[in-house]
């Protein structure tokens, strides 16, 4: 139980760096020491409420096919790189990108691994090497080099570096479509994200 509850706020806390601001207060969004972060995370290790928000016992143990619910946090992943994107892409906003950035990257091999977990149960040896576990690896990448993209570290900065964001932004959602395209799992809630995100 304990080790699911690290999963569970290790994953929370990634699905929160980029997710959609509320129209209210944008600026906080982002921040990932806010109350209501910390609320949701209290709540879900001391409640154990670990499945909604991680693989069911079942699937974790082989026993049962891999559902939309098994993955889903994927697709979120590469919805919430909307608002990266946009903020990103404005040199005015991009100091609100690198908090989310910055968020990210304290852990940002999280979502490769949550991939590969999913893919293991489904192929018998070398999740690690499968094709679609490289595109969430990959596409993880292009989002950490982001933030010294936006930093100046790149030899970039100001619009240069605000269009050069939206680009990197771009091929890790379309990476993360075709993951999801691939994933073995067929659910129509998944068909507006690979739509909108062609590889």
């Amino acid at each position: 139980m304990k080790f699911s509850a690290v999963i569970t706020l290790s994953l929370l806390t990634s699905a929160i760096a980029f997710a959609p601001a509320p129209i209210s207060n944008a600026s906080t969004a982002l921040n990932m020491n806010n109350d209501q972060t910390r609320r949701a995370a209290l709540f879900t290790i001391a409640t154990g409420a670990v499945v909604s928000t991680f693989p069911s016992a079942a699937f974790a143990i082989g026993n049962a096919s891999p559902t939309y619910e098994n993955m889903k946090q994927i697709p979120q992943f590469g919805a919430s790189l909307q608002n990266l994107k946009e903020k990103a892409g404005n040199p005015d906003t991009s100091e609100d990108a690198l908090v989310g950035l910055r968020s990210f990257n304290k852990d940002p091999n999280f979502y490769t691994g949550y991939a590969r977990n999913f893919i293991s149960k489904s192929v018998k040896n070398d999740a690690d090497g499968d094709a679609r576990v490289g595109y969430i690896r990959q596409a993880s990448k292009i989002v950490s080099s982001v933030q010294e993209l936006l930093e100046g570290r790149q030899g970039l900065t100001g619009a240069d570096a605000s269009k050069e964001a939206v680009v990197r932004v771009e091929k890790a959602q379309a990476l993360i479509g075709k993951f999801v395209a691939e994933c073995g799992v067929e659910d129509a809630r998944f068909g507006p994200y690979i739509a909108a995100h062609p590889y």
